[in-house]
């Protein structure tokens, strides 16, 4: 793992800004939808957890394609920004969120030295993004909220955080070093 920051590490930084800013768009809008289905059941508060690994895959990849040091904290940071510039209806509180999603999954490389940049280390990264995140919207938004919902509230992002953040990401990932290495035999 190179230390330095290269000019393709930050373009590279801000195309991942840029696309997840727009998935995140999208995540606003399946919200909105899923929380209004929800609503009736008393379970809107699920709509956000459900999605939640959605807002957070910009910090997974932008770890495992710039492998160095902070480059999670500011992929989420600069994709939350991007969310925030294209129209987001959450506005700016979006930007803290994205800061405390990065940290958590800057968590996961950091406990590995940032010496692995695979299943184990998103692993870890959705336990810190899930860790990180929820205790912070605890204070936010769930305070008044029983013990059991907390907890149900807390698993369901867990596995929303396991599948957008390691079972997805490992799959982009893994389409990503396949598309690679066709280029390399092309040459």
């Amino acid at each position: 793992m190179k230390k330095s920051w290269m000019l393709q590490d930050v373009v590279l930084l801000g195309l991942i800004a840029f696309l997840f800013g727009g998935i995140f768009m999208i995540a606003g809008y399946l919200y909105a939808a899923l929380a209004a289905f929800l609503t009736p059941f008393g379970l809107s508060p699920f709509a956000n957890e459900i999605l939640f690994g959605m807002w957070t895959m910009a910090a997974p990849v932008a770890g495992i394609l710039i492998p160095k040091k902070g480059s999670s904290t500011l992929g989420e940071l600069l994709a939350a920004l991007a969310e925030m510039l294209y129209g987001s209806y959450f506005g700016p509180a979006v930007l803290i969120s994205g800061l405390v999603q990065g940290l958590g999954t800057e968590f996961g490389f950091f406990i590995t030295k940032y010496q692995r940049f695979d299943k184990v280390a998103l692993f870890y990264a959705a336990i810190g993004t899930t860790v990180f995140s929820f205790i912070y919207e605890y204070f936010r938004m769930y305070t008044a909220y029983g013990f059991g919902m907390v907890i149900a509230l807390f698993c369901v992002r867990f596995i929303s955080v396991l599948f957008f953040g390691v079972v997805l990401v490992s799959a982009i990932m893994k389409l990503y070093h396949k598309v690679q290495q066709l280029n390399v035999n092309a040459k």
